[in-house]
């Protein structure tokens, strides 16, 4: 029997049959849900991930209605070639949903892939959002607003440092051309090494003195 436990964050979750959409919902942590072995349960804590696995079902959507229209929170459309979870309650208004992120959460396309910050999206603990072209980490669940950026709330965000390349292997020298100075980094039997000394032909076994062991590759 198809079940989902919100343990440490809420789940979003939709009940399929048949490739139709029957329920969707959220369960909040420590809730359960359950549903026949008939149906399919899917569910994800992230949006765009949840989404993206909706829509990887296949199978046809209720369009999303006209202008007009009343549309109740949790709900789940097509748009666009993709798919929209209404976000709020509301009459639908002529913005298109991307436009009105307070509304509608829009799928985005790669939801394996690091996406761009925006506004009005549930975040949690490790998500990781680009902005301006830097990658940060979330560091606490919110719901993002447009006045707490990334570089804005470093309470909220911290910077994904890029991790260092693992200097190249240690090759014996030939003479004062390729000898290693001062600074030159290299892999040496599974370890990175700094030089301590220019000129420096030895390696880090047959002259320890001219090397730093800086740790593990």
């Amino acid at each position: 029997m198809p079940t989902i436990y919100a343990i440490d964050r809420p789940l979003l979750w939709t009940v399929t049959q048949s490739n139709a959409i029957l329920a969707s919902g959220l369960t909040e942590i420590g809730g359960l849900t359950i549903t026949g072995e008939d149906k399919a349960l899917v569910s994800d804590a992230d949006e765009n991930a949840f989404l993206g696995a909706v829509a990887g079902r296949g199978g046809d959507y209720n369009p999303l209605p006209d202008a007009g229209e009343w549309v109740e929170a949790g709900a789940i459309y097509g748009y666009a070639g993709g798919l929209v979870i209404v976000r709020q309650s509301h009459t639908r208004t002529e913005h298109a949903p991307e436009d009105v992120p307070a509304l509608f959460i829009v799928w985005r396309e790669d939801a394996d892939e690091v996406l761009e910050w925006v506004a009005r999206e549930q975040v949690h603990l490790g998500t990781r959002r680009v902005y301006d072209g830097v990658l940060y980490e979330c560091l606490q669940p919110h719901v993002t607003e447009s006045t707490w950026t990334p570089p804005a709330t470093p309470n909220l965000w911290r910077v994904v440092e890029s991790e260092p390349e693992t200097p190249p292997a240690w090759q014996q020298p030939t003479g004062a051309h390729d000898a290693y100075n001062i600074g030159d980094r290299v892999t040496f039997e599974g370890s990175i090494y700094e030089s301590l000394i220019d000129a420096n032909v030895w390696s880090p076994t047959a002259y320890p003195q001219g090397w730093q062991l800086i740790g593990p590759a």
